[in-house]
């Protein structure tokens, strides 16, 4: 039979025990619990931050979240148009995204006109879209290929080459014993083309999903989660021992 003396000191062996494993958790825990918090805070006021609309430009992150380079990228007009798939920049925004296959871009009277395989979509000189014209409106698609000449755009579809009149109204098949000059996009330097998929790749990923993820442990897959939980276990034993410590303490005192 069990006295109570050694009830007694068993009691405060469990407890010498919980003290020293209670440290040593709790360091190794402390920098979790600071990650958490500070994750916790960031996502709480991801609008204050902005972090929605932080993009990311790390390639390491870029390639972590399996985020791919775009597979067409072409520069126009002194290179401040860029186009990446079907993605349509000036300078650094985004302002526009076509749902077809970009044949090119070029000024065009005073606006800038974007070429599709099924539709002109005119811009101001800001990037602000004034006009989208398609085949509801006459246009000859499919379009492979364009050409300006003056106030005339020509454009070459499998039926044959079309010019069209200056407001883009009227449409008129036409032969030319000369091959219009098509437009074409500049030449990429390595650098213009590190940074155009940077610029694309970027658009997909922001801080608000990192850090996210991070909280979870979703950023290292199955593993991250597995660990984060194994977190949350330990701090869970940490609150409980720090209970019955401070309770056995508590005790001990009266």
């Amino acid at each position: 039979m069990i006295n109570k003396k050694s009830v007694h000191l068993i009691r405060n062996r469990l407890v010498r025990h919980l003290r020293k494993w209670h440290r040593r958790l709790g360091i190794f825990a402390a920098f979790f619990l600071i990650f958490l918090s500070v994750s916790g805070i960031a996502l709480n006021h991801t609008t204050l931050f902005s972090l929605a609309h932080q993009s990311i430009t790390s390639s390491i992150l870029l390639n972590h979240y399996g985020i791919k380079s775009p597979s067409d990228v072409r520069f126009y007009q002194q290179k401040e148009w860029l186009v990446t798939d079907q993605l349509i920049w000036l300078d650094d925004k985004v302002v526009f995204q076509s749902d077809d296959p970009v044949i090119g871009l070029s000024r065009f009277q005073s606006y800038f006109l974007l070429v599709t395989t099924k539709q002109l979509v005119i811009f101001t000189d800001e990037g602000l879209l004034v006009d989208k014209i398609d085949s509801s409106s006459d246009l000859p698609v499919p379009i492979s290929a364009f050409s300006i000449n003056g106030a005339q755009l020509i454009l070459n579809t499998p039926a044959g080459y079309y010019q069209g009149d200056s407001d883009l109204f009227e449409w008129q098949m036409i032969s030319t014993l000369v091959e219009p000059s098509w437009i074409e996009s500049a030449t990429l330097t390595e650098n213009e083309l590190i940074m155009a998929n940077s610029k694309f790749q970027s658009q997909f990923l922001n801080w608000e999903r990192v850090i996210l993820d991070a909280h979870s442990g979703r950023l290292f897959g199955n593993f991250g989660v597995w660990f984060m939980d194994i977190v949350a276990l330990m701090l869970i034993l940490l609150s409980v021992s720090g209970i019955y410590i401070w309770l056995k303490f508590t005790y001990k005192k009266r």
